[in-house]
């Protein structure tokens, strides 16, 4: 490893440590609504009252909570420039990850209160027998977990996949405690992020091993990934392990179990649709004319019978689309149609407030055409395959009404297929989204909560707006002059640093 490189992993061992720290400390801006049982405590609540963080109170210990994920951020881009440039090699990269993916274990919840909802929704259909999808936390007060999910949802029917669903009921047959709840999610999450690292690791180890450690560091050194996504539960990391092993059955040359995998995928949470509906128009194209009906019909056939399979227990005529109408009534705080849904409000009242409701799906529907052209077009190789991915989730995630900071994992196994301009734009979001949580409860710091906001609203979503247009002009680009959607290999010089 070059002096450059040491120097990057120790800025990122720091930064882990640092914000690692600050998360296991008492009353931390980062955590949210916690039982008794899952209070802070190991290594980092030691270290805390080592180091003085634990005597911080008050908007001091948000503004130290904002300095460490800075640090965070920049710590990233540092180890992700160095891993490009061959500096650091893939294993420091990946034991380094491993070792992080362990550490979570010894903090507590972050950020989200996601995993009180899984539990809930699960509890709804094993404990008390209802459908998730029609019945609400509301219906059921009593429960332990009413003091906890979050207040937008406790009226809210379940909004994600029926596969999710269902493991949601499982682990609520198994345990009933909410710490064992929070326990249970958080070690599904863990898994399956390093289960992730695992399956792109190896593939890029064969396809392009000069950016394997590039590969691993965007998923297991990222900020976004570890503390917003794997601390805090996520199934999206699921989405993430179902489209990376899905690319890796492409490579192999077994689209239609790829296809299975997406389908497992689109159940937990409906956005690994995109590379699922990607994969099926390559599969049909791909063949001969007179075979592209059976071709679709075998494809078609396996996702609609998982899915069948998945869903028939909660199936209703309350809500037929299983939570997807729910989800659609929902605006995040950072994407960007939110901001120019209240432009466009304030600029002409609700008839103006319908442009941008009707131009972002469009504009959507339109980026997904053109890649599915483009990716058929030219040569199908599979990397351009796994580039148009990439493509189609980066669209959806900053083209969506709602944008969150583990909505970014669904796009990073594939980072490094994709060419300078979205690879940039994705880092960039990244850094966004790693940048945009510094408060988990308004109630408990309620001046740096408001602060977070203004920030959220005003800094960071113009940024996301123009990383958008700079990956929709470039997409473009590259439909209107035939350029490939994925990365062109190319020589890489050797290590420049002082070894």
């Amino acid at each position: 490893m070059s002096r450059r490189g040491r120097f990057a992993i120790g800025a990122s061992i720091v930064s882990f440590v640092f914000v690692a720290t600050v998360a296991a400390t008492p009353g931390s801006p980062f955590s949210p609504a916690l039982p008794a049982a899952a209070q802070p405590s190991g290594p980092f609540r030691w270290l805390s009252g080592v180091v003085g963080v634990d005597a911080v109170h008050g908007n001091a210990f948000a503004a130290v909570g904002v300095v460490a994920v800075a640090l965070a951020a920049a710590a990233f881009v540092f180890v992700l420039y160095e891993t490009w440039r061959g500096e650091i090699p893939p294993r420091h990269v990946l034991w380094l990850a491993v070792a992080y993916h362990v550490a979570l274990l010894f903090i507590p919840l972050l950020f989200s209160r996601d995993v009180y909802s899984y539990a809930y929704y699960g509890r709804i259909a094993a404990v008390y027998h209802s459908n998730p999808y029609v019945a609400t936390p509301a219906d059921y007060p009593q429960d332990a977990l009413a003091a906890f999910v979050g207040p937008k949802w406790f009226d809210t029917p379940a909004v994600y996949g029926p596969l999710w669903r269902q493991a949601s009921a499982l682990v609520a047959r198994a345990v009933d405690e909410v710490a064992q709840f929070i326990a249970v999610f958080r070690v599904i999450a863990i898994a399956a992020s390093l289960a992730t690292i695992a399956v792109v690791a190896r593939i890029v180890r064969r396809e392009r091993p000069h950016r394997e450690a590039f590969a691993v560091a965007i998923l297991g050194l990222n900020p976004v990934v570890l503390f917003q996504s794997v601390a805090s539960g996520h199934n999206d990391l699921l989405v993430a392990l179902s489209i990376a092993s899905a690319l890796a059955l492409v490579y192999a040359r077994r689209n239609l179990l790829a296809t299975a995998v997406l389908a497992l995928g689109t159940l937990v949470k409906v956005t690994a649709v995109v590379p699922l509906l990607l994969l099926v128009l390559v599969a049909v194209a791909r063949a001969p004319a007179r075979e592209r009906w059976r071709v679709l019909a075998a494809h078609g056939g396996v996702a609609l019978a998982i899915a069948l399979l998945a869903a028939a227990p909660f199936l209703n005529t309350t809500d037929p689309t299983l939570g997807l109408f729910e989800l659609a009534t929902h605006e995040g705080w950072l994407a960007p149609s939110r901001l120019f849904h209240r432009l466009f409000d304030a600029l002409g009242g609700e008839t103006l407030e319908l442009i941008p409701r009707i131009a972002f799906p469009l504009v959507f529907v339109a980026a997904i055409v053109a890649i599915g052209r483009r990716v058929v077009d030219g040569v199908m190789e599979t990397a351009r395959i796994g580039a148009a991915w990439g493509w189609g989730l980066l669209c959806l995630t900053l083209l969506g009404p709602v944008l969150l900071p583990w909505y970014v994992t669904w796009t990073l196994p594939l980072a490094w297929l994709l060419p300078f301009v979205p690879r940039i734009v994705l880092i960039g979001t990244s850094l966004g989204l790693i940048l945009s949580q510094w408060t988990a409860e308004p109630a408990t710091f309620a001046s740096a909560y408001d602060a977070n906001l203004l920030f959220g609203h005003y800094v960071l979503t113009p940024i996301l707006i123009a990383l958008l247009v700079w990956l929709l002009v470039d997409l473009w680009a590259r439909v209107r002059d035939g350029a490939p959607l994925e990365d062109t290999p190319h020589e890489v010089p050797a290590p420049t640093g002082k070894h």
